[in-house]
């Protein structure tokens, strides 16, 4: 890691010769002499990182952190000073500072002289060919187009599928009520399981799906939550506020009205399961449960009677059949020599499906016989020097396999990864926040920059990378979008992997308050100072201790942390005293990140903490996240002149005193990414709007109110790719004004527009031609679009093109929407005719009052993207015709409060990728037509009898759900 640490600053002080050469001129030369350094230092690292398990060496490599981040943390302090300084005291600081770096040459000639006795051997004198996985000047060599979805690959346990799922779908009187896939780590039990569950025939079958991981951490009560969430999605908000009691009891009412799958992955402990077999059905059930887990016991004792699979190993020839399929260049002259290599090194992965796709993603950045040769003959050094591999146990093997994928990543991807074992088991991790928060720490390089990239893209070519090489798995945006990645996520071994190499290597520190060890840990406790730079602290209720934790109390630590996150996941949302009120002293902070706390005050409160005071301290900082807060805007943030992203959660109460000067971001000149709340914000001079002049890097602004944002800033923020709006009717003309001229200037960046309009309660009459202009524009780039407020008919919107924008190339394909979501819009005419025509549209919400005529139909070739329909609350609706051919990918549809509707439409029964119909708050004779009691079906329920999840709530006192 030392190795990647180092790349790191040389990368980051080579920006700042450049970016802040006016600044830095008293030093540059200076500077540059280190980073001289640096790099030469860096060539041995690679030698001495693959000798780590030495003592002497391990020691070596972590003073070449240190003094990286020291050298680091010099020029930054300088800069900081230098901004503010007069061109005389600048130089006074400069002489200072200069003796500070002499300081730390001075420490790397030590270095290189203990880089000699130990033999360290440096790449320059090394005749080995470089790794494939670097390109020209160090840069990442790309192999992955991160635009592009991997085809997915499943070998070897077909059978088992059809088997299994014949199992579950069993009606007979001796079938299986619980199934579980047992086996060691790695087998693929829950690949297999997530074939089961998404198969054709289990979403016909089962009214009800549910999948919860419930992995070594588990609570019970959010085990229950998430289970029942997943059996009927609507009711979220409901079930969040039941007990236990009631969480069991609606269950248990839910497996017995209608069939339902619940799978229950990676379960580990009896004890786990004693907690949740009571909201399961004991006796005769049509309802299933599926688990899966590495320990056998767990489904024995759950059900001695249950059937329970073990996945069997990969025969030789599958495991090189997965190998291939992962790895093979596709064409070329040595496929054979390549085949005759591979199933010599697929031996080392022991039939294990994770080993070898991990070995595949190793080999598929090395596309060339010499390649695949070099990595044969490191395998047979790494077995003849006694390393897990051919001939130990299997999960070793798996091991071995692991650390070679990430032994072989590029020092920069390793960072990338180690930082992803500070999630917790089973979290889904949002991409964009991710490569913020990388990009923060100093993880991703500018020089692996192409031209006209941003380093958000950069940081999504490198998960992109992790992707390809199996370490990482992903989700994708369903929608375009400025990012691809939606979200990522560890497989829990590769997430051992992450926290096993970065304990070894100090890379950060999780500590858990919710355990009650630590609740009496005294700050006078003996105690190791930490070489770590990274800090995850999580709590709740139960911590109330006044004493705190040595790892942040310890003023060793307090000088070297680099970033610090805290979470508090339940309760009250509070911060505990003994932390907050220590956060002052971490002076170093890159990234700071609270999560959920409420109690956190501005002013001086007897039970909350001077926020305020805090952050005009941390002037390193380039990631700042608050969520939940009650929070006065204050001019101590001007003095974070670094900070990059800016995050406040929409639960916010954000007041700006009248004293206060609205210009306060002007100073903020590094921001990238702006996150503003969408609710909370009060001003008490309604004359006065924050500015957004200064701001000339940002990418991102979500949020953006014009009640309380200057709206004459928007044409400056050239670089802007993404941008969310928040606009009432009376400022539409000065919005539209300033949004066309950002979005169709020729140096516009824009790539993402989603907007907010409200009409309050006005007609959009005086503002549908720059709607219209913003609908048909495709510069604009608008996805997302909500009105609330009265509309013109639809078709003076999408249908009649303004003149200034006619052209031959331009029809209704011009239109970019992926969601719309119309409120109270009062049209009298039919939507869907207009609305069919919009071939991006993957989302659209009727909301209450949107249609107040009696008829909608939906034409065979209207709707060809859209997957989510939901009608609500439109009072005169009776009538509703769905033609065949109509909506092909629709897959989940709601009628909510339509109490006028007489029937739902025949066509229905066309829509075969409707996997989810929820007919909620309608009437008890409209739900009654399409049930199913105790066998008997009702006059409708030929209509909705393919659908897998049939949702059913009428109103009244007798609501049911089916």
């Amino acid at each position: 890691m030392a190795e990647a640490v180092v790349s790191i600053v040389v990368g980051r002080l080579t920006d700042l010769l450049t970016e802040e050469a006016q600044f830095l001129h008293g030093l540059r030369d200076e500077i540059q002499q280190a980073v001289n350094e640096l790099m030469r230092m860096k060539t041995f690292l690679r030698d001495a990182d693959s000798r780590i398990d030495e003592e002497k060496i391990r020691v070596l490599l972590g003073e070449v952190r240190e003094l990286a981040y020291d050298a680091e943390h010099v020029v930054e302090t300088f800069l900081l000073k230098a901004y503010s300084a007069s061109e005389r005291n600048r130089t006074r600081q400069a002489i200072k500072y200069s003796k500070k770096i002499e300081e730390i040459e001075m420490k790397m000639s030590r270095i290189f002289d203990c880089f000699v006795e130990y033999r360290v051997k440096s790449t320059s004198e090394s005749s080995e060919p470089s790794d494939s996985s670097y390109g020209a000047s160090g840069t990442l060599k790309r192999f992955y187009s991160y635009a592009t979805r991997e085809p997915e690959i499943f070998v070897g346990f077909q059978e088992d599928v059809d088997r299994l799922v014949g199992h579950l779908v069993n009606e007979s009187e001796d079938a299986y009520r619980l199934i579980s896939i047992c086996g060691m780590g790695g087998l693929g039990k829950t690949t297999l399981a997530e074939k089961i569950y998404h198969h054709s025939t289990i979403k016909t079958y089962f009214g009800g799906l549910a999948w919860v991981s419930i992995s070594q951490k588990w609570q019970r009560k959010q085990v229950l939550q998430r289970i029942l969430i997943g059996l009927v999605p609507e009711r979220r908000n409901e079930i969040l506020n039941f007990d236990k009691d009631k969480l069991v009891e609606n269950m248990l009412q839910i497996q017995q009205s209608k069939n339902c799958l619940i799978v229950l992955d990676d379960i580990w402990s009896i004890d786990a399961w004693d907690s949740l077999k009571e909201a399961f059905p004991a006796g005769k059930s049509r309802s299933r449960l599926m688990l899966t887990s590495r320990n056998v016991d767990v489904a024995e004792h759950a059900n001695p009677n249950g059937f329970i699979h073990r996945p069997v190993l990969l025969s030789p020839d599958q495991s090189w059949e997965l190998l291939g399929l992962r790895a093979l260049p596709k064409g070329g002259d040595c496929l054979g020599m390549m085949e005759e290599l591979g199933r010599e090194l697929v031996k080392n992965c022991g039939g294990l499906p994770l080993a070898i796709v991990t070995l595949g993603g190793i080999l598929v950045t090395k596309p060339s016989l010499i390649e695949w040769e070099k990595v044969y003959n490191d395998s047979l050094l790494s077995l003849k020097s006694g390393e897990a591999g051919l001939g130990k146990k299997y999960q070793s093997q798996l091991l071995y396999v692991l650390n070679w994928s990430y032994n072989d990543l590029p020092p920069q991807l390793k960072l990338c990864f180690l930082y992803l074992g500070k999630y917790s088991e089973d979290e889904s991790i949002d991409a964009e926040t991710l490569y913020q928060l990388w990009i923060a720490e100093g993880m991703v390089l500018s020089s692996d920059k192409r031209e006209g990239e941003t380093m958000m893209q950069v940081a999504e070519s490198y998960l992109g990378e992790l992707v390809h090489r199996s370490m990482v798995q992903v989700k994708f945006n369903n929608e375009k979008s400025f990012i691809n990645f939606k979200s990522c996520s560890l497989h829990d071994l590769m997430r051992d992997l992450s926290i096993s190499q970065a304990e070894a290597e100090e890379f950060f520190k999780v500590i858990d308050l919710r355990e009650k060890k630590d609740f009496h840990l005294s700050p006078l406790a003996d105690f190791k100072p930490s070489n770590t730079r990274q800090l995850v602290v999580h709590f709740d209720d139960g911590y109330r201790g006044k004493r705190s934790h040595p790892y942040f109390s310890k003023k060793f630590n307090q000088q070297k942390y680099r970033s610090v996150s805290l979470f508090n996941e339940l309760g009250t949302r509070s911060l505990p005293p003994a932390l907050g009120s220590r956060i002052a002293n971490f002076r170093r902070l890159r990234v700071l990140s609270l999560e959920v706390a409420a109690d956190m005050y501005i002013c001086c409160s007897p039970s909350g903490i001077n926020l305020g005071k805090v952050l005009g301290t941390l002037v390193y900082l380039r990631y700042l996240k608050v969520s939940d807060v009650r929070l006065s805007i204050f001019p101590s943030i001007q003095k974070l002149r670094l900070l990059e992203t800016l995050i406040f959660d929409k639960q916010f109460d954000i007041y700006f005193p009248p004293w206060l000067s609205m210009n306060i971001l002007s100073m903020l000149g590094r921001l990238r990414h702006l996150y503003l709340p969408s609710q909370g914000v009060h001003s008490t001079s309604k004359k006065s709007k924050l500015r957004f002049n200064g701001l000339s890097q940002l990418e991102t602004l979500a949020n953006f109110d014009t009640v309380w944002c200057e709206v004459k800033d928007l044409v400056a923020l050239i670089r802007l790719q993404k941008l969310k709006v928040i606009a009432i009717c009376d400022d539409m003309e000065e919005m539209m004004e300033n949004l066309a001229a950002l979005a169709l200037s020729s140096s516009s960046c824009l790539q993402y527009l989603e907007l907010f309009i409200s009409t309050h309660n006005q007609t959009l009459d005086n503002s549908k031609d720059m709607l219209r202009k913003l609908l048909w524009n495709y510069n604009f780039n608008l996805q997302k679009l909500e009105i609330a407020g009265k509309l013109p008919e639809l078709a003076l919107l999408l249908e009649q093109q303004p003149q200034q924008l006619l052209h031959t190339h331009m029809d209704v394909s011009v239109i970019r929407i992926t969601r719309l979501t119309l409120w109270d819009s009062c049209l009298k005419e039919d939507p869907m005719p207009v609305l069919e025509k919009i071939s991006t549209l993957r989302e659209l919400h009727l909301n209450g009052f949107t249609f107040m005529g009696e008829e909608m139909v939906c034409s065979a070739t209207g709707f060809p993207k859209l997957t989510d329909l939901l009608l609500e609350f439109l009072p005169n609706f009776v009538k509703w015709r769905v033609e065949k051919g109509s909506m092909p990918f629709l897959s989940q549809l709601t009628i909510f409060g339509c109490s006028k509707m007489e029937e739902l439409p025949d066509g229905l029964m066309s829509l075969s990728s409707l996997q989810t119909l929820a007919l909620l708050s309608m009437p008890l004779d409209f739900c009654d037509k399409v049930r199913k009691v105790n066998g008997e079906q009702g006059p409708e329920f030929y209509k909705v009898a393919h659908i897998p999840s049939l949702i059913l709530r009428s109103k009244g006192p007798s609501s049911a759900l089916i």
